[in-house]
C-alpha cells in the first residue's frame, strides 16, 4: 500500500510540475519542470508518510529505461557543428575538467565518498539533473544521497542561469562569447538555451550547441561511472565483469549511437521525450529523500564543493574564452 502511495504521488507531482513550469515559463521564469517537480517531491514527503517505498520502486524500475530513453536525445554529430568551432569545443572540455578536478580534490579533502565527488561532478560538468540521475545507478549511490546531490546541483544550476547574462554585460563580452560562457557553464539545457537568448540571438544559437556537445558527453561518463562503481564496491575485483555492468549502460550508449546515424530524426526525438518526460516523476521520486537527517549528514559539505567547483567553473571558462578569441 505504502508503495502505491508513493507512486501516485510521484505522478501527481510530474503533471503539477510540468503544468506549473509552462505558466511560470510565459511569465519569463525557467526553473524547469524536472526542477519543480524535485521541489514538490520534498515538499509533499514532508507533510505526507509512507512515500519512501514508492519511490525506490520507480528509482529502481523506472530510471533504467528513462535513462536508455534519454539516449535518444543525444547526437553525437554535435561535437563537429561549426558552431561549437574551436573555442567553444576548448570552453566546454576545460570546464568538464574544472567540474571533475574541483569536486575530487575538494570532495576527498573534505572526506566525500569518491561516488558523490563524480555524480557531483558530473552533474556540473554535463547537464544537471539528467547527468546525475544517468551515473547514480552505476556509481551505487543511495537514494538519499542522490536527493542531496541534485537539491544542490538544481540551487547552483539556478544561480548560474540568473547570473551568467548579467555578468556577460558587466565584463563586455560579445555575444558570440556570451553564448559560449552561457552553454559551457549552465547545467541545465533549457536554462543555458534562456541564458543565451537573455544575451542575444546569436548567443543563443551558441550556447544551445556548446550545451549540447556537453550533453554529448554522456556516452563516454555514463560507462565510466558504472566502471567506477563496480572498482569502488568490488576492490578485490581486478577486472570489471561485462555482466556486472547494468543493462542500460550499453543501452544508453546504442540509443545514441542509433538516434545519431541510424534512426530518423522524429522517432529519436519521440523516444527522447519520452524518457524525459519519465523524469519527472523520478526526480519528484529523488525528492521524498530530501530529509532533514541526509542535508545534515552531508549537504554542507556538498553544497561546500558544489560553490567551489561552479565558481571554478565560471572563471576557468571566462579565461579559455578571452584566451582563445
Amino acid at each position: 500500500m505504502s508503495k502505491n502511495i508513493g507512486i501516485i504521488y510521484a505522478v501527481i507531482i510530474s503533471i503539477i510540475a510540468y503544468l506549473a513550469n509552462i505558466s511560470l515559463s510565459n511569465l519569463g521564469i525557467n526553473l524547469g519542470p524536472s526542477t519543480l517537480a524535485l521541489i514538490l517531491g520534498s515538499i509533499i514527503a514532508y507533510y505526507i508518510p509512507n512515500t519512501e517505498d514508492g519511490g525506490r520502486w520507480m528509482i529502481s524500475i523506472v530510471m533504467p529505461a528513462a535513462i536508455v530513453l534519454l539516449g535518444f536525445g543525444l547526437n553525437l554529430s554535435t561535437f563537429f557543428e561549426p558552431d561549437v568551432g574551436l573555442v567553444g569545443f576548448a570552453t566546454a572540455f576545460v570546464t568538464a575538467i574544472t567540474s571533475f578536478g574541483i569536486c575530487y580534490i575538494a570532495g576527498r579533502y573534505a572526506k566525500l565518498d569518491l561516488e558523490t565527488c563524480v555524480a557531483l561532478g558530473t552533474g556540473g560538468a554535463i547537464c544537471g539533473n539528467s547527468a546525475v540521475v544517468a551515473v547514480s545507478p552505476g556509481l551505487k549511490l543511495k537514494e538519499e544521497r542522490v536527493a542531496v546531490i541534485l537539491a544542490i546541483i538544481n540551487l547552483l544550476g539556478l544561480i548560474t542561469f540568473l547570473l551568467l547574462p548579467l555578468l556577460s554585460n558587466i565584463l563586455g563580452m560579445s555575444e558570440e562569447q556570451g553564448g559560449i560562457w552561457a552553454g559551457s557553464v549552465i547545467h541545465a539545457v533549457p536554462q543555458a538555451v534562456a541564458a543565451g537568448e537573455t544575451i542575444g540571438p546569436e548567443a543563443m544559437e551558441i550556447a544551445t550547441a556548446v550545451k549540447l556537445s556537453r550533453v554529448s558527453l554522456l556516452v563516454i561518463i555514463v560507462p565510466l561511472c558504472a566502471i567506477i562503481g563496480n572498482r569502488v564496491n568490488n576492490e578485490s575485483e581486478e577486472i570489471t565483469k561485462i555482466g556486472s555492468i547494468p543493462y542500460f549502460v550499453p543501452g544508453f550508449v546504442v540509443a545514441a549511437i542509433l538516434s545519431t546515424w541510424i534512426l530518423p530524426t522524429n522517432i529519436a526525438g519521440i523516444l527522447a521525450i519520452i524518457g524525459k518526460y519519465l523524469l519527472l516523476p523520478l526526480l519528484a521520486s529523488v525528492g521524498f529523500f530530501i530529509t532533514r537527517k541526509s542535508m545534515e549528514n552531508a549537504g554542507g559539505t556538498i553544497l561546500i564543493v558544489g560553490i567551489l567547483a561552479t565558481v571554478s567553473m565560471l572563471i576557468s571558462s571566462y579565461m579559455t574564452i578571452i584566451i582563445l578569441s
